[in-house]
């Protein structure tokens, strides 16, 4: 049992030291950071700490080994993100049991309000308009490793057009989940968006990989019959210093939850707030985001999940 721990944490650990020769790149050189914006609302409002604490679809993007763990058979995602006020980040995604695992599929997609294109000249005399916009389609896969112990990987084709500019690439998540023997207790580890630089105008950009570690936690029981789930993540991405974010929800009746949570250290971004309802195999989320953006919107995000 000892050695079996031991394994659990070195494993959980390494995951996270294997990107240290991946989190050199400068800030500046890092590119498509539209790959950081996870999908789900009930995930948005607890504040991004999602690499223990997501579920269903949603988890495909955080963490898939979660659902490996999970009593789930097939979870549809549909997404709408107004992010800024003059952002969509528009998600689709669906995760299926299997023999011998979960298989996942996930698309995402980033786009801007269209541009004006202008001339390079002094006076810079439009030329027309554009609208730049980020794609990435990912294939998932996770199995539990023992009943405490699972991996998933996820394997992205990427695409990203400026005007007449573009490129696209292949990206690899990894990542891990552990049930800790006390009940309730869940710990998380990604390691995503690895891959080789692209390419824009001549001018080449590293992807944003980020190692991520997390927890969370729901107590067998609750004031009122609830359901209280709290969660936390560090993120260590390659353009930055370290992040933290922090998340809680209350889940009552097994139909309503509460959430909101805190996205620590950046400087755009802040507290997150939301609500949803579960009846049947349907569930309707809702993701209030806080802007510390000058002249740009809160975002909202809504989501639409259905397990059978």
């Amino acid at each position: 049992m000892v050695r079996t721990k031991l394994l659990i944490a070195c494993a959980l650990a390494g995951l996270s030291l294997a990107a240290l020769p991946a989190l050199a790149a400068d800030p500046g050189d890092v590119g498509m950071l539209s790959l950081r914006m996870g999908i789900g609302a009930r995930e948005a409002a607890m504040g991004g700490a999602a690499v223990a604490a997501s579920e269903g679809a949603a988890a495909l993007y955080w963490n898939p080994a979660n659902n490996a763990l999970l009593d789930r058979h097939t979870d549809l995602l549909l997404q709408h993100h107004d992010y800024l006020g003059h952002f969509n980040h528009e998600a689709a995604a669906v995760s299926h049991r299997a023999a011998g695992g979960v298989i996942g599929l996930v698309f995402s997609g980033f786009y801007a309000e269209e541009l004006v294109r202008r001339g390079e000249d002094a006076v810079g005399v439009p030329e027309g308009t554009f609208r730049p916009y980020d794609l990435a389609i990912g294939l998932s896969y996770a199995r539990a490793l023992g009943d405490r112990l699972a991996a998933g990987v996820n394997v992205k084709f990427i695409y990203e057009t400026i005007d007449l500019y573009s490129d696209s690439g292949l990206a690899l998540d990894l990542f891990l989940t552990h049930h800790a023997l006390v009940d309730g207790l869940v710990f998380g580890a990604s390691l995503t968006n690895v891959g080789g630089q692209m390419n824009l105008r001549d001018e080449p950009f590293d992807l944003p990989v980020a190692a991520r570690i997390g927890l969370a936690y729901t107590p067998a029981s609750t004031a009122l019959n609830g359901r209280l789930t709290l969660a936390a993540d560090m993120v260590f991405p390659n353009d930055t210093t370290e992040k933290a974010h922090l998340g809680a929800e209350y889940r009552l009746l097994g139909e309503f939850a509460l959430r909101a949570g805190s996205r620590i250290s950046y400087e755009n971004q802040g507290l997150t707030a939301g609500a949803g309802f579960r009846t049947g195999r349907l569930g309707i989320d809702y993701a209030f985001e806080e802007s510390k953006v000058s002249g740009f919107d809160d975002g909202h995000k809504f989501s639409l999940a259905v397990a059978w």
